[in-house]
């Protein structure tokens, strides 16, 4: 059951973090966003942490909150 929350929580953390650089490069072109090779490590490096944080905020929420499918 930990598994489930550490995906839900690594997938869910992922996309929070797509989401949060989708608005802070709401103001580039495409075409910058491809020829600036230095905004790959900031912003790639972003998402991923965020990603791990969420990873930890399921496994937080297994700890707090289990829920058991044995009842």
């Amino acid at each position: 059951m930990v598994y489930i929350y550490g995906v839900i929580g690594f997938v869910g953390g992922f996309a929070w973090g797509l989401f949060m650089i989708h608005l802070f490069l709401r103001g580039r072109s495409a075409r910058e966003l491809l020829e600036n090779k230095s905004l790959r490590w900031p912003y790639g490096l972003f998402v991923w942490m965020v990603a791990a944080g969420g990873l930890y905020a399921g496994l937080w929420m297994y700890e707090t909150h289990p829920i058991s499918l044995t009842n």
